[in-house]
Order: C-alpha cells, then sequence, then structure tokens
C-alpha cells in the first residue's frame, strides 16, 4: 500500500514538472491576492504614455494608468499591494505578457486582429493615427495627396504604420530610424523631409527634445490610419481584463486623460480633427 502511494506521488510530481500550467493554473487576480504584487510594463520610449522627463522621472499616461490600477487592486482586494514597475519595449511588449513576466502592458499598442490571437487587449484608452511631421516652412508643399515621389521620409520599423503606409506610397524614399527621437533630430537637419508615426507619439517626441510645437505641422490634420491603443493582458483571464476595463472607463480615468491631452488644459494637447 506504501509503495502504491509513493509511485502515486512521484507520478503527480512529473506531471506537474512537464504540465505547470495545470499545477499552477490560477488566474491573474488570484496570484496577485496571493503573491501581494502587481507587475506590470511601461515603455521609456513612448512619450507621452511611458517616457523618462528631464528631471530623470519615469512618467506618462501609461505610468498613470498603471497606478490607478493599483490603487483600485487594493480597494477591491482589501489589502497592500507592491505595484513593480518593468520597462517594455517596442519588442518584448507581447513576450513579457505572453510569458508572465507582467501581468499587464500599457503604453502605445495598437489592437489588431493578428495581435489578439498570441494576447488579450482592454477596451481601447486612446485613439491616434498615422501622420506626417514636416516643418512649418516645408508644410505648403509637402502634398500627402500626391506620391511623395522620392521625397525622403523616416518610418519606424515593427510597428503598424510601417505596415501601412510604406504600401500607400510605394515611390517615397524611406528611411529606417531605431527610434522617434532620431527620427526628429533627422527631421531638423533637414536629412529627411518627414518623419512618419502615431501621432501623439511625434508630438511627444517635439515636446521631449523642448522643440517649439509650432514649428512643426503634423499632416494630415485627419490621421491616415485609425489607431486604437490598448492595454496588453494575457488571455483567458475574463475576470482580470473585466477589472481593467472598468478601470479605462472609469470616471477617475477621464480625469487622467484630461490632465494629458485636454487641448485647454493638458500637457500634451491632442485632438483628432473630425472633417465629416
Amino acid at each position: 500500500m506504501k509503495n502504491k502511494s509513493l509511485i502515486l506521488v512521484l507520478i503527480t510530481l512529473i506531471f506537474c514538472s512537464i504540465f505547470p500550467s495545470f499545477a499552477l493554473a490560477e488566474t491573474v487576480l488570484e496570484k496577485i491576492k496571493r503573491t501581494g504584487e502587481l507587475n506590470a510594463g511601461v515603455r521609456k520610449d513612448a512619450i507621452p504614455f511611458g517616457y523618462v522627463n528631464q528631471r530623470g522621472k519615469w512618467t506618462g499616461y501609461s505610468v498613470d494608468l498603471i497606478h490607478l490600477i493599483h490603487k483600485r487592486l487594493e480597494k477591491d482586494l482589501n489589502q497592500s499591494i507592491k505595484l513593480n514597475l518593468r520597462e517594455a519595449t517596442i519588442d518584448s511588449r507581447f513576450r513579457i505578457v505572453q510569458r508572465g513576466d507582467v501581468d499587464i502592458m500599457c503604453g502605445a499598442t495598437t489592437i489588431t486582429q493578428t495581435r489578439s490571437k498570441r494576447v488579450d487587449f482592454s477596451v481601447p484608452f486612446f485613439m491616434t493615427g498615422a501622420q506626417f511631421l514636416v516643418k512649418l516652412e516645408d508644410a505648403p508643399n509637402f502634398d500627402y495627396n500626391g506620391s511623395l515621389n522620392n521625397i525622403p521620409i523616416a518610418f519606424l520599423p515593427g510597428t503598424t504604420t510601417q505596415e501601412i503606409i510604406p504600401q500607400i506610397y510605394p515611390s517615397a524614399n524611406w528611411k529606417n530610424i531605431k527610434n522617434r527621437e532620431e527620427g526628429v533630430r533627422k527631421l531638423k537637419r533637414d536629412e529627411v523631409k518627414a518623419v512618419v508615426s502615431d501621432g501623439i507619439l511625434l508630438l511627444g517626441e517635439i515636446v521631449q527634445q523642448g522643440n517649439n510645437i509650432e514649428d512643426f505641422v503634423l499632416l494630415p490634420s485627419q490621421p491616415i490610419t485609425r489607431e486604437l491603443y490598448g492595454c496588453i493582458l494575457p488571455q483567458k483571464n475574463p475576470q482580470w481584463k473585466q477589472f481593467v476595463n472598468v478601470t479605462i472607463l472609469s470616471p477617475e480615468n477621464r480625469i487622467l486623460q484630461k490632465e494629458w491631452f485636454s487641448i485647454n488644459s493638458g500637457e500634451f494637447p491632442y485632438i483628432i480633427e473630425n472633417n465629416n
């Protein structure tokens, strides 16, 4: 009898080591409650959603949104929760959620059907779209309704902008850049005539570099694409997704959005003009 019990224990241990997901099949909310920790990913290069300001502080709308989620978690779970902010990059943002390194990643990430096969998404918290950043003096001659033939334009690989815009303007002279900071600097040095990316991120980079917004123009005023940003979440966690969604739709988050993006008083005033 003892030998049979020992064999059962060994089989259980082997099964759990081979199939850990079955042994540790707890939801994100259960894990947070058990560990007392929330692991969240935010980028440092996606101004104004996640960036390091001139005082060396990691800040941004996404950082504030994560803090709001953290605050509501402590209230709903009725316990102290430690918040661990982890840096995410444009390359790692999906992987760290899939691997379980973080419970949520909030930033400038467009919700797409293809990406939804790998991860889940919250409801959208921001809408922007692809626009060309040009110098004010060059704006009258930048014909985005034309072919932009041989016009040097900087773009960031690995983004939804790169998947769409070069297909619309195949004869433009496309220039790869590592980040938007490099793109704006090339624009200021006349190495390119435009930088194409999500309008809000281009606006953020201008401000971060200490430039005068009025020296630049985003074209067209109505973005070429529509990009809906959402937080990246683990799949098959409906309760966690609902919790995040309720926070995003809360009055507290609307206040945060006004503080960051209001045309009249926001730190990074931005609006998509509706010409319909």
